[in-house]
């Protein structure tokens, strides 16, 4: 069926708010995981043609990373020559983020058409008496694929929502898989153990799939160890079968590192990383890893000048993002106590450690903000508390100021301590703090960090590209 769609503003509105009205776990947690199911998912994309199995993916999970690795491998693929589409989620200014083809988010007409052609599809269904209307995520994922159909990509990156084994992007069929890292976040879905929460990731391992596994905590690689072994999934560790170093030390105002990756089949050095720190290197070494498969497996395009360009060219916000000026500004979208301790490393190893910092910091209700602030804390001079205004999950400062103050008081010098009621708050005083021989650092959420960048890019309107035109033929 065909659909018309406006280019006029207030149908591209209408189209969101029909899609902001779905249910939407990124604003709302549930108490558990009996939401989620995958057979809705899979019968909608059934009346679409099972896009989600005549496109190949790679399907990456973890707690912290993955968004980041995604993004490097799909920068990879395109300088190979390869039409990807990379699915991500949340976004930071604009919804279209969340997918792109080529490296391009579609259009307000383009979405604005998938979105009534989404609507048109989920009105004519027969509901079963178990359903229950696609959450918002869902219903993203839907119209993720049915643009990657529409643009005839070749492979689809998809980061996953939440977890993995139930998560609806785990209808795909991959070429390899990826599992990042296993840590601490989500509990109240996923588990309170190392095990369990490895256990809902490693549910994107797929029979006979290769798997790219990251440096893991002993206990949670060894459940995605007997789940490869299992599946007789072929699995590739981080430090044991490939490795990453740094190749130069830190200089000051670098705003790239330079590392070398050794894999099974190759030796890659000076490769040039614009996002920085040990993290970064570690999800790359992914990404190369993940890639060397598929060159092994069908993509012999994937070839090691494409694998350096594509790193070098890699474009992934708000993971330690610099911006310029007096102060300068830096945003991260740590949210959970490994990421803030690989952030807070950063930032002894580089030219910020002789530097006074100021922190501001929000957090969302689900996440372990004393433990974040405990790691955190003894990095700054000042900490402005705040809340983000874009999510309900937001916790208010004034609620995270006990536990901030007593984590002072174990400190020889503890951070001051400060409370501003929104972001624009916050950045106007950390800037006024920090403007003496400072910086400004903002962590704590990437909805913070969004909000934040939206502040700092005001005078400087984004622009919306369509993709480039799909070839005539597959």
């Amino acid at each position: 069926m065909n659909v018309r769609a406006s280019s006029d503003s207030s149908d591209y509105r209408q189209a969101l708010d029909w899609l902001y009205g779905r249910i939407d776990y990124e604003r709302t947690r549930p108490a558990d995981y009996s939401p989620f199911r995958l057979e809705r998912t899979q019968r909608l994309l059934q009346r679409l043609g099972n896009p989600q199995l005549q496109i190949p993916a790679v399907h990456i999970a973890g707690t912290k990373g993955k968004g980041s690795t995604a993004a490097m491998i799909d920068s990879i693929l395109r300088q190979a020559g390869i039409r990807t589409g990379l699915f991500t989620s949340p976004h930071i200014l604009q919804f279209e983020e969340r997918m792109r083809v080529c490296g391009l988010q579609p259009t307000q007409q383009q979405l604005t058409t998938l979105i009534q052609r989404l609507r048109l599809l989920l009105d004519n269904d027969e509901t079963l008496p178990e359903d229950r209307h696609p959450t918002f995520f869902e219903a993203t994922t839907l119209l993720a694929w049915m643009f990657f159909t529409d643009q005839q990509i070749d492979i689809a990156v998809l980061e996953t929502g939440l977890g993995g084994r139930l998560d609806c992007t785990n209808v795909c069929r991959p070429l390899v898989t990826v599992i990042t890292s296993i840590g601490f976040d989500h509990m109240q879905i996923l588990g309170n153990t190392l095990s369990l929460i490895a256990g809902e990731k490693a549910g994107i391992i797929k029979p006979q799939v290769p798997v790219v596994e990251g440096v893991l905590p002993a206990e949670a690689s060894a459940v995605v160890a007997a789940r490869s072994e299992q599946l007789q999934a072929t699995r590739v560790v981080c430090g044991q079968d490939f490795y990453w170093g740094a190749e130069t030390p830190h200089s000051p105002g670098d705003r790239s590192q330079t590392i070398q990756i050794r894999t099974p089949q190759n030796t890659f050095s000076q490769l040039q990383l614009p996002l920085l720190g040990k993290h970064q290197a570690h999800n790359a070494s992914l990404a190369v890893m993940a890639c060397e498969i598929l060159q092994q497996n069908g993509w012999p395009q994937i070839s090691p000048a494409a694998i350096s360009s594509g790193l070098r060219l890699t474009d992934w916000p708000l993971r330690f993002e610099i911006f310029s000026g007096s102060p300068p500004i830096i945003l991260d979208a740590a949210h959970n106590p490994d990421s803030m301790s690989a952030v807070c490393q950063l930032l002894q190893e580089t030219e910020w450690q002789d530097l006074n910092g100021t922190l501001i910091f929000a957090v969302a209700a689900d996440k372990d903000a004393d433990e974040m602030l405990r790691r955190a804390l003894p990095q700054f001079r000042h900490v402005v508390l705040t809340r983000f205004t874009c999510n309900p999950r937001s916790v208010a400062p004034e609620l995270l100021m006990p536990a901030a103050r007593q984590l002072c008081e174990q400190l020889a010098t503890p951070p001051r301590l400060h409370v501003a009621e929104t972001p624009e708050a916050a950045f106007s005083l950390a800037t006024a703090l920090a403007a003496d021989s400072g910086y400004v650092i903002a962590a704590g959420s990437i909805f913070l960090a969004a909000e934040i960048r939206r502040i700092l890019l005001t005078a400087r309107p984004l622009e919306t590209h369509a993709p480039p035109a799909p070839p005539a033929t597959l």
